[in-house]
This record gives C-alpha cells, structure tokens and sequence, in this order.
C-alpha cells in the first residue's frame, strides 16, 4: 500500500524535480500580467501552496514582491533560506496575509494544486480568503485540468530534474474516477519516486487524491464563488478553448466582469 505523499516532506528533493520549467512558467505568468492587470497596480504576486517558492524566487529576482505560503513548515523554511522572505506557513482554506502585506495584484495556482482541496466547501473558502487578499483590479491565473467522466482512462506522466549529485525522476499514473463508484469526483494518483546520491538510490511510493470537475461543474463553483472569467489560456498564456478532458489556465477577477486587456 503507498504511503501519503511523503515525497513533500524534502523540499530540496522537491526543488530540483520540479525547478526545470520554472523560468517558462514565469515568463507566462507576466504574460498575464502584462495582459490583464492594470498598470498602475505595483507587482505584487502570491502563490498559495507554493512548495519550495521556485516561482517566488524567480519573480522576486524580477523585482516583484512575491508572496507565497504553504502547509508545510519544510517547504517554507527552504523557501525563506533561498530568497523568499513573504514566504509563510498557511491553508489554503483559511489563510491571512501577514500585517502590513500589500494587496496582491496578479495570484497564481498552477498545475491542478487547487484541486487537493477535497470539496467545494474548501474550494469555496479559499476563493473567499483570496478576495480578501487580492486587490479589487487584480488577477487570479487558475490552471486545471476538467474531467470528462467515463471518458478517461488511466494515464502516466514522468518528471526528471538533477542538481549537483543529486539525480531524481518520477513516474506518476492518474486512475479518473469510475461513474458509479463510491467516489465518483476523485481521481487517484500514484507516485513512484526514484532519489539518486552519488552511487546510492532510494525509491518511495506514494499515493493521493485530487478532485474533479467537469465544464459544468466548474463554471457553477466559480459562479457561487463570486468569480469572473476573464479568458481562458494555454500553458504558454496564449488564448485557449479548453475542452473536456483538458487543462488549461483560467484567469478570473473579483467580482464584477472585464474582458481583453489593460491597455
């Protein structure tokens, strides 16, 4: 039997998986800036569950006042050691900025990590913390992927990422739910992770959830939420039509409707 996703406990083995690629979502996420959020609004960004603040650091190199917080004391330790001094230990169901923090202009959740709240009463409270954390003109660049249920089969995904003589890869196969199931809004996934020292390697098994969302059920959440669609883009920032099954980034406002761009 897998054990919890233990793999998130070592923010240095998380790192130097998943940095490869940071530079290009970066690149992406002021695409969005550059787009959507007014230009007399400082750059004030905030990731929620930011891991070890790969983004934050990057952006903060960048001149922007990156904010980011996590569950996970390890992460955020690793993070405030490596230039992410905003960095805090927070829920994303039940979250405050830190006294004196400016309203955040551009907020980004990549890559399906919304989807680890396990209901629409967590999703719901955490839409409800960020409109207190956003400033009124700014932007919330949402990636998900949408289920298309009894569509889907099993698939697999694998990451590779080496810092100095530290070498790590991992395989990861996605089971979608099963119409009918006792848990027909979850999709299981299963990590195998394979560390690599010098001539020693060490191999970890893991397992989670995350939970899905159709077109339907997407688009009621975020209504219920009190959220606007702005557009809908790829991985890249470009305009995107996401279909089911599919992922994409949502960029979404508080409150009340604006479309195109800032200029």
């Amino acid at each position: 039997m897998p054990a919890p996703n233990e793999f998130y406990t070592d923010a240095l083995v998380y790192d130097v998986l998943h940095t490869p690629g940071t530079a290009g979502d970066v690149r992406a996420l002021e695409r969005i800036e550059r787009r959507f959020v007014p230009r007399d609004l400082p750059r004030v960004w905030l990731e929620p569950a930011c891991g070890s603040g790969r983004h934050l650091r990057l952006a903060a190199r960048r001149g922007i006042h990156a904010i980011g917080f996590d569950l996970s004391e390890p992460m955020i330790d690793y993070a405030r050691a490596r230039g992410c001094p905003h960095a805090f230990v927070g829920d994303m169901r039940a979250f405050t900025l830190p006294r004196g923090s400016p309203r955040v202009s551009l907020a980004f959740n990549l890559i399906n990590t919304l989807r680890h709240l396990g209901g629409d009463r967590a999703m719901l409270d955490h839409f409800a913390c960020m409109k207190r954390a956003m400033h009124p003109r700014g932007v919330y660049a949402v990636g998900l992927s949408l289920s298309a249920y009894g569509l889907e089969w099993p698939s697999e995904d694998a990451w590779r990422g080496r810092r100095g003589g530290l070498s790590v890869s991992q395989l990861v196969q996605f089971i979608p739910p099963e119409p009918g199931s006792p848990a027909p809004r979850t999709e299981r996934v299963y990590s195998h992770l394979a560390i690599q020292r010098g001539e020693s390697t060490t191999h970890q098994d893991s397992a989670y959830t995350l939970r899905c969302y159709n077109r339907r059920q997407w688009d009621s959440l975020l209504k219920r939420a009190g959220w606007r669609v702005l557009a809908t883009l790829d991985q890249d920032a470009r305009d995107h039509t996401i279909v089911e099954p599919g992922y994409g980034v949502w960029v979404l406002a508080p409150g009340a409707t604006r479309s195109g761009s800032n200029r």
